[in-house]
């Protein structure tokens, strides 16, 4: 059984959205612009393998700021995976069994309406793993595009996954949008979204955010 959450903390720095969570030992960092990030703290995380590898997370500071939701996750050993966006059995791998792919890092996001949401992940190299750019140079890959209401008869069709599986992802930051393309004729209105990250085979954050629609929001990065 995980650890409860010793220290939760929110802000949202001049355009950035940052949350940082203290979790079994493990620090968590999201981010969306808006002041400088100054960093005080470094953390490392190790992955089983495949792939074996170690890597860094570089951990800001936050400070509370209203319309982020931290997620005060649990999860069980053993337990099934409920295709969700999380990590429900403990094992550093978001809803793997679900169709989609794990590695050194991995960012999931899901919703729970009809809309049409667009995960896009930017590398350090600056290059942005979505739908229409499915795989990186830096060994990035999308491999489930959802389309919600879009298309109906889709398994999972409110989740989106991109992954890097390589034993050594560029090192730098990874920045993660969200785009609410479209409501697919089901009236959604403002969605939430559950977005997950994992690096070195651990969950370093979980985190809600709304999003309009049509809106496409900077919801979080990290550094590795």
């Amino acid at each position: 059984m995980m650890m409860p959450i010793q220290n939760t903390t929110v802000r949202l720095l001049g355009g950035t959205l940052l949350a940082a969570v203290l979790m079994s030992g493990c620090y968590v960092t999201t981010s969306a612009r808006v002041r400088p990030i100054h960093p005080v703290a470094t953390v490392q995380v190790s992955a089983p393998p495949p792939p074996n590898a170690t890597v860094q997370v570089e951990v800001q500071q936050p400070q509370l700021a209203a319309g982020v939701t931290v997620i005060q996750t649990s999860c069980q050993q053993g337990a099934a995976e409920a295709c969700n966006g999380l990590d429900d059995n403990c094992n550093g791998q978001i809803d793997e069994g679900c169709g989609y792919s794990s590695g050194n890092i991995q960012v999931t996001l899901a919703w729970a309406t009809g809309a049409d949401m667009d995960l896009y992940v930017t590398d350090p190299q600056g290059e942005t793993l979505s739908y229409s750019h499915t795989t990186t140079n830096s060994g990035g890959q999308l491999d489930h595009d959802a389309r919600g209401q879009c298309n109906q008869n889709q398994a999972n069709n409110t989740i989106e996954n991109v992954f890097w599986n390589t034993p050594n992802p560029p090192p730098g930051n990874y920045q993660v949008q969200v785009h609410y393309w479209g409501e697919c004729n089901s009236h959604a209105g403002p969605t939430q979204v559950t977005l997950s990250i994992a690096v070195g085979g651990r969950v370093i954050g979980a985190y809600n955010y709304v999003l309009a629609p049509q809106q496409r929001a900077d919801v979080a990065n990290f550094t590795i």
